[in-house]
């Protein structure tokens, strides 16, 4: 009966020690990110593999978005359109075509949200809070799904042109995809695969320029700022 009106929060409102609602880890994100490359590297290898890769993207997405704040309405309406997504992927992989071509561009589109909304929450706590581990683990998260989101982008253009994306014959895998994918986002240019065509060589371009200002920019002053607050007087 004399319980305070602060002890009457749910468990999801209560506050930490920062006065931040407690909720889901960007470091768990940052787990299920590194799970979701390996397990997409493999996704053409069997349908298992595949089947695992669709329902970790699922998880990702969801928890990306859930754990950046975004509004409760729009996360049921995305999520719910990703459930649906996932379950069109089923016949768009057996029978092909526009179907499939439907769902690998949703697909495309509703990855796009995940970064974004990564990136506008550590830089709402960046200017209200300063900077934590969240944030730093946040920025980590958002430069990963990016290389993932780019091998996923290549191996769109190649299913949908129907052509190989590679210039060297038969190196057409999710594996590959990954692997150029992050040679390209870090600039590392080992240059023993490389794309066939045009618009692929400009998107592989436009990969390793985002690659660059996104270490220079956003990971370089979070970590600085992560190693200031961290010296400064509590």
């Amino acid at each position: 009966m004399n319980e305070e009106k602060g002890d009457m929060r749910p468990p999801s409102e209560e506050k930490g020690p920062k006065g931040r609602r407690v909720r889901p880890s960007y470091a768990g994100l940052f787990c299920m990110i590194l799970c979701f490359l390996v397990v997409s590297g493999f996704e053409d290898r069997h349908t298992l593999v595949w089947a695992a890769g669709i329902c970790l993207k699922i998880a990702i997405f969801v928890l990306a978005l859930h754990i950046s704040d975004v509004g409760r309405k729009f996360l049921l309406a995305t999520a719910s359109l990703a459930v649906i997504v996932a379950g069109a992927s089923v016949p768009a992989r057996i029978y092909g075509g526009e179907l499939e071509a439907l769902v690998l561009l949703t697909w495309s589109a509703m990855m796009l949200l995940v970064p974004v909304a990564i990136l506008r929450k550590i830089g709402k706590e960046f200017s209200e809070g300063g900077v934590d581990l969240e944030v730093v683990l946040g920025a980590l998260c958002a430069y990963l799904y990016i290389g993932a989101y780019f091998a996923f982008l290549y191996d769109v253009m190649a299913r949908i042109s129907e052509s190989p994306f590679f210039a060297q014959p038969g190196a057409d895998s999710k594996l590959n995809y990954l692997y150029f994918s992050f040679v390209t986002l870090t600039t590392t240019g080992y240059g023993d695969i490389s794309p066939a065509y045009g618009p692929a060589r400009m998107i592989a371009v436009t990969e390793a320029v985002i690659g660059q200002l996104y270490l220079v920019s956003v990971v370089a002053i979070v970590v600085s700022a992560f190693r200031k607050g961290k010296k400064s007087p509590s």
